[in-house]
């Protein structure tokens, strides 16, 4: 009964002296908010997976037959491409797109040279003569692409190009199937068919949105910058409660708990509740930015999946993980600058290979393993398993049962070392 006196006394002590610095504790709740959102902004159409333009194409058409105005109209019906039509009377070189890459106005360009429709419409008839003199040129179309791009974008739309221009060149060779078999009397054949080859041709030209090929759902900018900042701002305590810690020790508090009655571990509770709390208080901000706040400026609204326990425990386990390792860290430092560096430092560390300022699907291998190591990263696996997986705390456990283990480890380290500064 004493001893639970005691730790009240503590608790409140603590949470006094953390309202006290109300500058410290605001900006605890805004620095995260303010990261998920310019996060969310910016890497929105980096995760985007529905319908919208994700990528800048310029088409310079200078052919003027029914090929190049299949082939514009083809890439001006892609979902993942927003398309700057130039002019076919501009005169376009290499030099030009370069200028235009520099400048910014876009990412790709598709040059689609003069006459290809006359060019296209000989190769086929050389294909039926049987001629073989055309054979080995081809009709040569041009793809530029910004080199600041990412490889799988790159790849997203050279491979959406390749699909149209084939689906062109089909188009050509049933146009002439037709002229042949009219010319031997089997048009009727054909005609059934004709309007549904027409209507294949282009809405075949569909793309994955999935941008790993892993065969799994990517998350939304949002989904993937709320829980990453919540995660982040929580192992950011290290600092606040590191610096009371040694600040305490400065000013002679250890030295008073010496000649007191006080279990060792009751100092060291008394600071996780208040902590614990500012963790809750923290990603409720957080969450309900991302769900009411986001859509009104332009960005993804937060699903968070259909398990609110599997949120509340994937929580309460990152923060027994944050708090117990700001506090092993606060009684290894010896002055407020070793903890706000080692801290800080620390922490940013374990985010930036852990997925938090990189997500882990951009990751080379080597650093995808890597992120395995982070605490920060056990914890954002637990929020995505729920809200981009639809799963339950069942399928969570995993990194509840990581959270709580590195955590109480870090704890008990903490209040070993504790003993040690006390004796």
């Amino acid at each position: 009964m004493i001893n639970m006196q005691r730790l009240i006394s503590s608790i409140i002590k603590e949470g006094k002296i953390l309202i006290r610095d109300k500058e410290a504790l605001m900006i605890l709740f805004i620095m995260p908010v303010i990261f998920v959102v310019i996060m969310s902004l910016a890497m929105r159409d980096t995760f985007k997976s529905e319908e919208g333009a994700l990528l800048g194409i310029a088409l310079y058409n200078q052919d003027q037959g029914e090929v190049g105005k299949k082939i514009v109209e083809a890439i001006s019906a892609l979902k993942i491409v927003q398309v700057y039509s130039l002019s076919n009377e501009k005169s376009v070189d290499e030099e030009a797109v370069k200028r235009d890459f520099a400048e910014g106005k876009y990412k790709f360009a598709f040059i689609i040279p003069p006459d290809v429709t006359g060019s296209a419409e000989d190769k086929v008839a050389e294909k039926f003569e049987g001629s073989k003199e055309g054979g080995a040129e081809k009709i040569r179309v041009r793809l530029l692409a910004d080199p600041t791009l990412r490889s799988d974008h790159v790849n997203l739309v050279s491979s959406a190009l390749n699909r149209i221009l084939q689906s062109v060149e089909s188009a050509i060779l049933m146009k002439r199937l037709k002229v042949v078999f009219a010319e031997i009397g089997l048009e009727t054949a054909l005609s059934s068919g004709e309007g549904t080859n027409d209507d294949r041709i282009f809405s075949e030209v569909t793309l994955s949105s999935d941008g790993s090929g892993s065969g799994e759902s990517m998350p939304s900018s949002v989904q993937q910058s709320v829980p990453a900042y919540s995660l982040f701002a929580m192992f950011f305590l290290v600092i606040p409660l590191s610096g009371t810690f040694i600040k305490e020790r400065m000013e002679g508090s250890l030295l008073r708990l010496k000649s007191m009655p006080v279990p060792s571990w009751i100092p060291i509770v008394g600071k996780i509740v208040p902590y614990f709390i500012v963790n809750q208080i923290q990603i409720f901000i957080i969450f309900m930015v991302g769900i009411f706040i986001m859509p009104l400026i332009g960005g993804d609204r937060l699903d968070i999946g259909n398990s609110p326990l599997g949120i509340v425990l994937v929580t309460f386990a990152s923060s027994i993980a944050a708090i117990g390792y700001g506090l092993m860290v606060a009684v290894f430092c010896r002055t407020s600058e070793q903890a706000t560096t080692f801290g800080g430092v620390s922490v940013i560390i374990l985010a930036a290979i852990g997925g938090i300022m990189v997500p882990k699907f951009i990751m080379p291998p080597l650093m995808q393993s890597m992120a395995e190591l982070s605490p920060l990263s056990w914890g954002l696996e637990g929020f995505l398993d729920i809200f981009v997986r639809n799963g339950n705390v069942t399928d969570i456990i995993p990194e509840l049962s990581m959270l709580l283990t590195f955590g109480l480890i870090c704890l008990s380290i903490a209040i070993i070392r504790f003993r040690f500064i006390l004796r």
